[in-house]
């Protein structure tokens, strides 16, 4: 990927979280020296439907496939994940959330997260210390 389509695909996606469907979860990752940590992502809502139409675009009937909802996310320069929210069948019916949720559910776990972000996440991944010699 060339660097300009990065370089603008990156600021697309922070509009999400500075200004968008995602302005929940802004901020949220603070570091020990008082940084913030860019974030960027995007969101999407899924009630995926069997729907029958009728003269005049009228619903005559509509069954529930599933509900998604999902967060794809970038957190500084070296991390990246998604969270989704799935319900599956006839269950979907009863469910209303949106792309809210996994951005929430996100924000929650920022206090799990932090520390592995800490350092660029390189001090949590060390080898453990050897027992030092002992004896003559």
């Amino acid at each position: 990927m060339q660097s300009e389509v990065a370089t603008a695909m990156r600021e697309a996606l922070s509009q999400v979280v500075d200004g968008g469907t995602a302005k929940r979860v802004q901020g949220t990752f603070k570091m020990q020296d008082g940084s913030v940590l860019a974030m960027g992502g995007k969101t999407g809502t899924g009630d995926n439907r069997i729907e029958s139409i009728g003269a005049g675009g009228r619903i005559l009937s509509s069954r529930a496939i599933n509900r998604t909802a999902t967060f794809v996310f970038y957190i500084g320069d070296n991390h990246f994940g998604a969270l989704t929210a799935f319900v599956p069948g006839r269950a979907a019916e009863g469910f209303r959330f949106t792309s809210a949720l996994p951005v929430q559910v996100l924000k929650g776990m920022a206090p799990i997260l932090t520390p592995y972000l800490e350092n660029h996440g390189q001090a949590m991944c060390n080898a453990p210390l050897a027992d030092p010699p002992t004896g003559a």
